[in-house]
């Protein structure tokens, strides 16, 4: 276990007009410290933790675009998926949550190459998920394919101390998204029920799971039927 930091986020706004000065270590030849508003992350020790509520532990290099229609390239940034925060590395050691709304984040440099994906907000609130909840986009066609990793955790003291654990678990869910009809979690993952969710080409869809021996329970199928579909759809 280590030592697990809790965020106390003080709603002081550091950059914009009427909040006054820029933060001395915002450098000046970054643009995207500039244009981007950011509170302070104040830190407080006080649990053990287990498993993360971040989409990767470390900083990754990533590209960002934010809902002005900015994109910057080359910010270091964490994601945490609990809270839905953007968590950028202002340098000199100065860690910051972006305040302005990030719409989509590539990360293109994760130590774990598996890490180096799209995630994208936005969306239409569903579930327990709002507008500025953070989504893997596995494909962008037609139809978007889009996985959320749900966080979840719960408090406990392991017999014998009385140091608080805080014990992360995450949950992963399947949505498929379009203009025409919205977002629609895939509850079932056989394959007759996510061929009759997508709807439309269902008998080249079959034959294509049939001909291709797909498992929709395993991502990787499931993402193979929705790339034929947008084949299919275009």
């Amino acid at each position: 276990m280590r030592p697990f930091v809790s965020f106390l986020l003080f709603l002081l706004p550091v950059l914009g007009i009427g909040q006054g000065q820029n933060l001395q270590f915002m450098k000046e030849s970054n643009a995207f410290l500039q244009d981007v508003n950011g509170h302070p992350l104040m830190l407080r020790s006080e649990y053990a933790i287990e498993g993360s509520p971040f989409f990767h532990s470390e900083y990754c290099t990533a590209e960002l675009k934010v809902r002005n229609g900015r994109s910057y390239s080359g910010i270091k940034v964490k994601l945490n998926l609990q809270e839905n925060l953007v968590i950028y590395d202002a340098g000199d050691g100065k860690e910051m949550v972006s305040v302005t709304p990030i719409e989509r984040i590539l990360f293109t440099d994760c130590n774990d190459v598996s890490k180096n994906t799209i995630l994208q907000s936005g969306f239409p609130a569903v579930d327990a998920q709002t507008a500025n909840s953070f989504y893997q986009l596995l494909d962008s066609g037609r139809l978007q394919l889009l996985k959320h990793i749900g966080i979840n955790y719960k408090d406990i003291k392991y017999y014998g101390t009385n140091q608080t654990t805080r014990v992360f678990t995450q949950k992963e869910s399947y949505y498929v998204y379009s203009p025409e009809k919205g977002m629609r979690k895939i509850t079932n993952k056989d394959n007759g029920s996510v061929i009759a969710l997508l709807g439309e080409h269902r008998p080249e869809l079959a034959a294509y799971v049939s001909s291709n021996d797909l498992r929709c329970k395993k991502e990787e199928d499931l993402l193979k039927l929705v790339r034929y579909y947008n084949g299919l759809a275009r």
